[in-house]
């Protein structure tokens, strides 16, 4: 019985933290753009970071307000995975192309649920070599 009710706990976990990981990767825009919680970011409480992370950039979405990275492993915070991360307001993107690898400072706030962010954007230097699982560097192309 106490193995039982230990296994169904453990398995709450784990898909509470798959769950979480897949909000992380598809955004948390999903929602509509007219909120106000998507400006609120001055006033909203600091969940976790800023962590200084390496990875690839993928895209910038301007309208949306937000980049697709696919990053290194955050240590005791994350797996290395594709995101979708939104920008502070005000944060600019230098014109990185689709494959340029970067440093970035990732943090995340409390807005309604936990939202993750990226700033601070750095080139890294060329032939700079990334600790990506050879499943996401597939998945991205690279």
């Amino acid at each position: 019985m106490k193995r039982t009710s230990l296994l169904a706990l453990m398995s709450a976990a784990i898909f509470s933290i798959t769950l979480h990981a897949d909000q992380g990767q598809h955004t948390h825009h999903a929602h509509g753009g007219d909120h106000a919680h998507d400006h609120a970011h001055a006033t909203s409480e600091t969940a976790a970071g800023p962590f200084e992370v390496r990875g690839i950039f993928l895209g910038h979405d301007e309208s949306e307000g937000r980049v697709t990275l696919a990053h290194e492993a955050v240590p005791e915070v994350m797996m290395a995975m594709r995101m979708h991360l939104a920008l502070p307001e005000g944060e600019a993107v230098s014109a990185f192309e689709p494959g340029d690898k970067v440093v970035f400072q990732m943090f995340s706030r409390i807005e309604g649920g936990q939202r993750w962010y990226a700033k601070e954007f750095e080139a890294l230097p060329e032939g700079t070599e990334l600790s990506l699982p050879a499943e996401l560097r597939e998945a991205v192309g690279y």
